[in-house]
């Protein structure tokens, strides 16, 4: 075998979210949570990115058609009840229409993926106006921690492990959506990967205006700093 073919062969592997490999334990009280989270908001049309065990599905009641992305091959004999699509594909870009899903579910993705920013946005595009991300990952700690988790994936440079210091908070600001709900979860076994749960949609109209009225500079001096209130007729 030549360094051409191994490369490819690398370059062909998938990486895999650490929570997810084989002897190490995911930790169960925020996958439960989490599980319990998408079976209360999963409606209609969902996207399931990064679904890797069968209790992963066993929540969903109101869903009309489910896509898996990322899905483990062992899943593909559950919920025969449901319209269910394993897709192949990146997370940039997916293969789906403008505001295809009411929900998109994505658990221990982001980590694995080069552009987690650009993945967020196809993720924002693919979600109709009013719909929901419902997120699970591990995540950059704040303080001393984080700058650790720095340290840590600057050694693991090159390598074909997770990444370990996404700032999923901030990954999901940029790509222009708004976290409606945010739960921390700091597991014993792995102490400098802590895990943030929530929820996430597109900001509504109210937040654009006012964002972009907070954006507006003050043109003259002495010009009022609230605009003035319309009169009605």
């Amino acid at each position: 075998m030549t360094s051409d073919d191994v490369h490819a062969i690398r370059s062909a592997t998938t990486v895999t979210c650490h929570y997810k490999r084989a002897g190490v334990p995911p930790p169960v009280e925020m996958l439960e949570r989490f599980r319990m989270l998408a079976g209360r908001r999963a409606a209609g049309r969902v996207l399931d990115i990064g679904a890797f065990r069968v209790e992963d599905l066993l929540q969903y009641r109101h869903v009309c058609y489910l896509a898996l992305l990322g899905a483990t091959a062992d899943l593909r004999s559950e919920r025969a009840d449901l319209a269910v699509e394993f897709v192949e594909a990146d997370l940039a870009p997916l293969p789906f229409p403008d505001g295809a899903f009411d929900v998109v579910v994505c658990r221990f993705a982001l980590c694995s993926t080069e552009q987690p920013q650009l993945a967020l946005s196809e993720i924002s595009r693919v979600l109709r106006p009013v719909g929901q991300l419902l997120f699970l990952e591990h995540t950059r700690a704040p303080g001393v921690v984080g700058q650790a988790q720095d340290q840590a994936q600057e050694m693991l440079r090159g390598s074909r492990r997770c990444r370990l210091n996404v700032e999923v908070l901030v990954q999901l600001r940029r790509a222009g959506l708004v976290v409606r709900r945010a739960d921390w979860f700091w597991p014993s076994a792995h102490v400098r990967a802590p895990l943030v749960q929530g929820i996430a949609t597109h900001p509504d109209a109210q937040y654009e205006r006012e964002l972009t009225w907070l954006r507006q500079p003050i043109q003259r001096p002495g010009q009022p700093q609230w605009p003035t209130p319309r009169s009605h007729d």
